[in-house]
């Protein structure tokens, strides 16, 4: 029975090898650990002799059940790192490979244990980005899709195919009509929202077939998405340049006819050099230069002379320097007393005058400045009329002020109101003479002493007197009732 349960054992690893599964480390200690269990659960009804030989041959047959397996191994991973067909030595990445088999998988890893998202036969091209122990790396077929969680995408509501990311290493994974989603273990990329600016937020694009339940959305791979597929079922082809002319459509406001950009006849890797922008180079206009006649001759062009001024247009540019002295004057005055009038009447008159030429453009200039000048001056009586109006509002403020505080009962300007009376407790005889404060009912209010000699005088002269005082409140612990120290004394009518 122990030898039929550890062949069975042995029969299941045996099959996990032939279907093409991943051997690993794991594997192995999980059969050895088996056959311990077996071994150590056997009961012992042999004799001891008997005994042994069977241990030895469990031991055996352990190592050979072990050893094999390895020795596969070694064959399959030879085979996994076999080359690319009829790849030269010196490609470079990326490149177009054909597909030399048919239903070739399209995996979600570099390994047989990993998913297949789809089937490929020949001779189906392929852009390959990478290599890595005999698998290619290669762009997503067409009809691949993948998948991202819904609670990290924002939908577009004017266009309903535009996902926006909303959260920090978003997940993408593999998709594959044959696993679940929640089940997709083919990790791609990791997408991001950008806290700084909501225009460097992540895009995916929502592919319209999506399924009716589930957490996920269906995807189109974003960029940096890849799938891979064993390079033994590859053909290298060429290096990756463009089939056909990339047409350039016209700018809707234009006439002009497509530009054909011709294909490129790069041989290694492209160079993206334009990311950071146009350079200064393709941002200038071409600049039609003229040549005259002298210069091809190799002569200096002559110079035009100057156009002579008229007397009328000197005589009307000299007044202009005239005004400009008398605005320099009037600027120098305090602002108030400052006074343009008559220089823009005269400026006016030069302006009108067809005849002035240049004169007109200077009178022009000086008119501006003019107005700048007066639109300082009355910005500056604003403020000065909205200091008048401040310092009268806070006029009016004081006197409603005094007003509301003349209307304040008497009594409650002070801290306590109520009748003098001396304290026959605490006399001259058993210390500091104190006074009681009584309230109408005769309760004490507070006791009192004298701040300075001129308060008690003055509680001295207004005993049996209804009194306000105020004064700071001192701590009594011997006494609950509160002992101030008068600073001030009233009568109250």
């Amino acid at each position: 029975m122990v030898e039929k349960i550890w062949y069975l054992h042995r029969e299941k690893y045996l099959t996990t090898l032939q279907t093409g599964d991943t051997l690993d480390l794991l594997k192995i200690r999980k059969i050895v650990s088996d056959s311990r269990i077996i071994k150590d659960k056997m009961p012992i009804r042999l004799g001891d002799n008997t005994m042994r030989l069977t241990r030895l041959f469990i031991v055996a047959a352990l190592l050979v059940s072990v050893f094999l397996p390895v020795s596969a191994l070694a064959v399959e991973e030879t085979a996994q790192t076999s080359q690319m067909a009829e790849k030269p030595a010196d490609a470079q990445y990326p490149f177009i490979a054909e597909v030399i088999g048919t239903n070739v998988y399209v995996r979600s890893g570099n390994s047989q244990a990993d998913y297949h998202c789809t089937k490929l036969d020949a001779p189906a091209k392929v852009t390959v980005v990478d290599e890595e122990f005999g698998w290619a790396k290669i762009l997503p077929p067409e009809g691949c899709y993948s998948w991202i969680y819904k609670a990290y995408v924002k939908i577009e509501p004017d266009n309903p195919s535009v996902g926006i990311v909303e959260g920090e290493n978003v997940r993408v994974w593999a998709g594959s009509d044959d696993i679940e989603a929640g089940r997709s273990m083919g990790l791609q990329t990791k997408l991001n929202k950008n806290p700084d600016s909501m225009d460097d937020d992540d895009i995916v694009d929502i592919l319209p077939n999506q399924p009716e339940t589930g957490d996920y959305y269906r995807i189109k791979p974003p960029v940096e998405a890849y799938l891979w597929i064993s390079a033994t079922f590859l053909k290298y082809v060429s290096p990756l340049n463009y089939d056909k002319p990339i047409v350039v459509p016209p700018r809707p406001d234009t006439q002009d006819d497509s530009i054909a950009i011709p294909p490129s006849n790069e041989q290694a890797r492209p160079q993206f050099t334009n990311l950071n922008g146009p350079t200064e180079e393709q941002t200038q206009a071409p600049v039609k230069v003229e040549i005259k006649e002298e210069e091809e001759k190799g002569e200096e062009p002559k110079q035009q002379p100057a156009p002579k001024l008229t007397a009328r247009e000197n005589e009307l540019l000299k007044q202009c320097y005239d005004l400009s002295a008398k605005i320099d004057e009037e600027l120098k005055k305090p602002l108030n007393d400052q006074d343009y009038t008559e220089i823009k009447k005269q400026l006016v008159t030069i302006q009108e005058d067809t005849d002035a030429g240049k004169a007109a453009t200077h009178a022009q200039f000086l008119s501006e400045r003019i107005q700048r000048y007066e639109l300082a001056k009355s910005v500056t009586e604003i403020l000065q009329k909205q200091d008048e109006q401040l310092e009268q509002a806070k006029q009016n403020i004081e006197k409603a002020y005094q007003v509301q505080l003349n209307q304040i009962p008497e009594e409650a300007q002070f801290l306590y109101t109520g009748t003098l009376k001396p304290s026959h407790v605490y006399t001259s005889k058993t210390g500091s003479k104190r006074y009681l404060l009584l309230d109408a009912n005769g309760k004490i209010l507070c006791y009192l002493v004298a701040a300075s000699p001129v308060i008690e005088a003055q509680l001295l002269q207004k005993e049996n007197m209804t009194v306000g005082i105020n004064g700071t409140i001192a701590s009594n612990q011997k006494s609950l009732v509160s002992l101030v120290a008068v600073t001030e004394l009233a009568s109250i009518k």
